[in-house]
């Protein structure tokens, strides 16, 4: 795949996780239906920092998220432990455009360069920034289909 076809997947996954953000009203943001860990705001938010913490770590750049990300969003997290404000989704889907620009910005002309260090997921190695990047549309995927079933359960308790 060439550096032109991963970054038009990176804009392509990314317009339909936005699309999918502007038919959400902020009122359904924080409803966690039953058999849900989290709530469409918490992936959404997680969804931002695994894709900033990808694609800043192992291309040795600083996360360009605020620090109390991790905490909100990160991994083994859930918004019953929040105790700071979240974001808006006006905010969360801002940042995802701003994402999506930084990426083609900053790391567009480096994804065939090899990463700071591997990523391995399940056993399966992935060296470059390329591989990594194309890991993360995976990830997104699998948050996009959990708002989707998330929003479907909530509209299924009205």
């Amino acid at each position: 795949m060439t550096n032109e076809m991963l970054l038009r997947q990176v804009e392509v996954v990314r317009a339909i996780t936005l699309k999918k953000l502007e038919s959400i009203p902020e009122d359904a943001a924080d409803i966690k239906p039953k058999g849900f860990n989290n709530t469409i705001r918490w992936n959404v938010g997680h969804i931002l920092i695994v894709q900033d913490q990808l694609a800043s770590q192992f291309a040795g750049l600083p996360q360009q998220l605020p620090s109390h990300f991790a905490s909100l969003f990160g991994n083994r997290t859930k918004p019953a432990d929040w105790d700071v404000e979240p974001p808006s989704l006006e905010d969360l889907s801002s940042l995802l455009k701003q994402q999506t620009e930084y990426i083609k910005d900053t790391l567009g002309y480096r994804l065939q360069e090899k990463a700071v260090k591997p990523f391995v997921r399940l056993g399966f190695e992935m060296g470059t920034i390329g591989e990594i990047l194309a890991f993360s549309l995976h990830h997104e995927g699998i948050h996009l289909g959990v708002i989707h079933s998330i929003e479907r359960n909530i509209e299924g308790e009205k």
